[in-house]
């Protein structure tokens, strides 16, 4: 009996795996292994990156930089932390060394969460990429995850980091349908006076995992408003995190601020046993100091330059 869409299923992966094998154990071109298949090149690049996607081919990458560097046991002993993740830091855009640092943190997230799980999950580019690269669990985890903050995501088409994480895991997600910043204290109260609302604030309570990117200052007028916007200029702050800004000491400031934040209290982040700190580059060595001075990580996820970067400051202070 012939079966025609099961023999041409068969051959499409036949054809994934000779094409890989010709390409990464043979060395052999792609145009040479156009000839070889009866296809173009470009087709020959399609079947190598299908082979990869459907994980025909492994890609095992040995680099023992992060591993040599001195900075991560440094950090780790120096502000009594949990662990230090360091991942490779990539010359180029930006943007590489942040999905380098993603990969990692995502790494982390997956060995942590388990079943009844309950994780925070913040906002903005590191967390964006550690999203990015979270693959689909094998089966799901019976985990909740909510954000730590309101506001609106502006990430393109993606949606929000939590709830990428959340589907990841086959995950609950528990959304929160309010801004990150509103005008005044009264308004902030009447939000947390809704019902929807409160059931954010009570998964807070309880939180075993809180996974957050720590920002430099990115802070504007508009955002903020002129007065805070002073008020954190004039008192040093170098960064934030979930929203609430501090100097390079770890000290918490902007109270008025802090009325109008709706977000996870970031002074309250050393309760929560597993806190991930999110973050590299250049920019972002001074806040990263700042948050762990101030306590609110024990776990850093960043990436080997950074690290001794923040090293160095730190002896130098």
């Amino acid at each position: 009996m012939y079966f025609p869409s099961v023999r041409a299923a068969v051959s499409q992966f036949e054809t994934l795996v000779r094409a890989s094998r010709l390409y990464y154990e043979l060395g052999e071109t792609q145009e040479r292994i156009a000839g070889l298949l009866g296809v173009t090149r470009p087709q020959v690049s399609r079947l190598l990156k299908q082979a990869r996607a459907e994980g025909i081919v492994e890609i095992r990458i040995v680099d023992r930089t992060a591993e040599a560097s001195p900075a991560a046991d440094d950090l780790r002993r120096r502000f009594d932390l949990r662990a230090v993740h360091l991942a490779r830091t990539l010359a180029g855009p930006d943007d590489l060394t942040r999905r380098s640092i993603g990969r990692l943190a995502a790494q982390v997230l997956r060995s942590e969460v388990r079943d009844g799980s309950l994780v925070g999950i913040a906002d903005g580019a590191s967390v964006s990429a550690t999203a990015d690269a979270l693959a689909d669990a094998a089966s799901p985890v019976d985990a909740t995850i909510v954000p730590l903050c309101g506001g609106y995501w502006f990430g393109g088409p993606s949606r929000e980091p939590f709830r990428r994480i959340a589907d990841a895991f086959g995950a609950t997600a528990q959304g929160l349908l309010a801004p990150g910043l509103v005008d005044d204290a009264a308004t902030k109260s009447a939000l947390y006076a809704h019902a929807g609302i409160r059931i954010v604030l009570e998964l807070w309570e309880r939180l075993d995992i809180a996974l957050f990117g720590i920002g430099g200052r990115s802070w504007t007028p508009v955002s903020l408003g002129a007065e805070a916007v002073r008020e954190l200029d004039a008192r040093g702050a170098v960064g934030e995190v979930l929203i609430a800004p501090f100097d390079v000491d770890g000290r918490f400031m902007g109270g008025e601020l802090r009325d109008r934040v709706i977000a996870f209290d970031a002074r309250e982040l050393p309760r929560v046993p597993l806190t991930i700190g999110v973050a590299g580059g250049p920019a972002k060595v001074a806040p990263i100091l700042g948050a762990l001075r101030a306590k609110v990580v024990n776990t850093l996820v960043t990436d080997v330059a950074t690290a001794e970067a923040v090293v160095a400051a730190a002896d130098a202070a």
